[in-house]
């Protein structure tokens, strides 16, 4: 169970570095992009060039993020505890939606007008490493 948790965990990664690397793209493609890609990038470069780099990025940060997420989930014995709403761990499920609304807040008062993005990016991640993953691990 334990190497195909880990490889869930990796391929959760993968899947949100994916989902992140179009919410991001979206975001640089904007008119009149947000504030803080004009002081990262020149205003000059289409947004739709940064698509590879925030795909390399998210790629690697993401992977390594499901191998972390997948080793405390084994390392913690979430696997042994008791299942809730579907997922094989009610407390790791918890735990996962936990993590995934701390940021929201922040990127809400960065900017109000992408909620959505916000919103659909935190329900991906619980979907994704409460649920998917520990049952993907257990198979």
């Amino acid at each position: 169970m334990n190497v195909y948790t880990i490889l869930a965990g990796w391929a959760m990664g993968n899947a949100m570095a994916i989902i992140s690397t179009f919410a991001l793209t979206y975001i640089a493609v904007q008119p009149g992009s947000q504030r803080f890609v004009q002081k990262v990038f020149d205003p000059e470069v289409p947004g739709w060039l940064l698509a590879v780099p925030i795909s390399i990025g998210t790629g690697v940060l993401w992977s390594m993020a499901g191998l972390v997420l997948a080793s405390a989930y084994i390392l913690g014995g979430f696997a042994e505890m008791t299942p809730a709403l579907g997922a094989p761990s009610g407390p790791w499920l918890l735990l996962m939606a936990a993590i995934a609304w701390l940021p929201v807040p922040i990127l809400w008062l960065i900017s109000r007008r992408l909620w959505w993005i916000w919103l659909g990016m935190s329900l991906v991640f619980v979907g994704l490493f409460g649920w998917a993953m520990p049952l993907l691990g257990e198979r």
